[in-house]
């Protein structure tokens, strides 16, 4: 994985509202094992799950909202700074600062606590409804999906499979055309636009199928976004929504996945959006995890294409050009 640019990527950890002052949330993360830890004062430090001293597991010891300790050798380190404070087997003696833990940079956006592992991280994925329209999100997960985040992200764009997944959700038999739409490059995020599929239920207020008009972005090569842009046949302005589903890959064939819904009306039930969220989840986890290779084939002739394809070609070639080769055909 030499000069993979996935370590330069931002990836979504924990849910804000469970870091809580005094506690610690350990993860995995790219093949490693990291922990989150929030002090009593509620500063968040973020680190490597494994001791300096002989690679124990930190988060196997104890934190009592100021100090972690390995369960090893008693090692003791700060909560906020990672410093080592204490070693047992000298007790009279000051550790040296190489003896201290590493922090990682974290931040929180979009309701979660997010991670940066490599040395020159890049954007978070751009998610402009969740600032829009504050209080009016929802987030579902973190669900396991045992395959990789490009696999996952590309059954996202895809319309095709709607009728069959999705069938009365999302499609319906023989409402099975994907007619033409736009794929652009802008400012180095990948738009789909004029994205039309007609659905059962393209509304609130609707009485009969019919069209749906979405447009889809990719800024994040592990995530993406939607929205539905509504009319006055299925539901009006407050009938839009939007969609944000992040994978954090804990291996590259295992990903821990966020899905954040964000609606256009203040008065709506938010929990029933996640209800159907997770009809939706469970039925692609099904599909996504049955295919072949896992890692998504970046080699145009690994798989047979069709038109509709379009998107899913595009955000192979994007991954490409943004250096990702983590969970795609490059790493097999």
């Amino acid at each position: 994985m030499v000069g993979d640019r996935i370590f330069d990527e931002w990836f979504p950890v924990a849910d804000a509202a469970v870091v809580q002052p005094g506690t610690w949330h350990p993860f995995d993360l790219l093949d490693d094992r990291y922990v989150l830890v929030c002090d009593r004062l509620g500063a968040v430090m973020v680190t490597r799950d494994t001791c300096p001293h002989r690679g124990a597991q930190l988060s196997l010891g104890s934190f009592d909202g100021a100090t972690i300790q390995c369960p090893y050798h008693g090692w003791q380190f700060d909560g906020s700074t990672g410093q080592c404070n204490h070693r047992p087997a000298h007790p009279t003696q000051i550790p040296p600062d190489f003896a201290a833990l590493r922090p990682v940079p974290s931040q929180m956006a979009y309701g979660l606590w997010w991670v940066c592992v490599g040395g020159s991280p890049r954007n978070l994925p751009d998610f402009q409804a969740f600032t829009a329209h504050p209080g009016q999100s929802i987030a579902l997960g973190p669900k396991l999906v045992r395959s990789s985040g490009p696999r996952i992200v590309e059954n996202f764009l895809d319309m095709a499979h709607f009728p069959f997944v999705h069938a009365d959700y999302l499609g319906q038999v023989p409402f099975t055309e994907v007619p033409e739409y736009d794929v652009a490059v802008l400012d180095g995020a990948l738009a789909l636009t004029n994205c039309v599929f007609w659905q059962p239920n393209p509304g609130p207020t609707s009485t009969q199928g019919g069209n749906v008009t979405y447009k889809y972005g990719v800024s994040h090569p592990y995530a993406a976004n939607l929205t539905k842009i509504p009319n006055d046949d299925n539901g009006g302005e407050l009938a839009g929504f939007s969609i944000m589903i992040v994978a954090t890959p804990m291996s590259e064939l295992v990903c821990q996945v966020w899905n954040i819904t964000t609606v256009a009306d203040p008065s709506a039930d938010l929990a029933s959006y996640n209800e159907f969220q997770e009809i939706i989840f469970g039925q692609d986890t099904r599909t996504v995890e049955s295919q072949r290779p896992q890692r998504l084939p970046l080699d145009g002739r690994a798989e047979v294409h069709q038109r509709a394809d379009k998107a899913s070609l595009a955000y192979r070639k994007w991954l490409t050009h943004r250096g990702i080769r983590y969970g795609t055909s490059l790493n097999a």
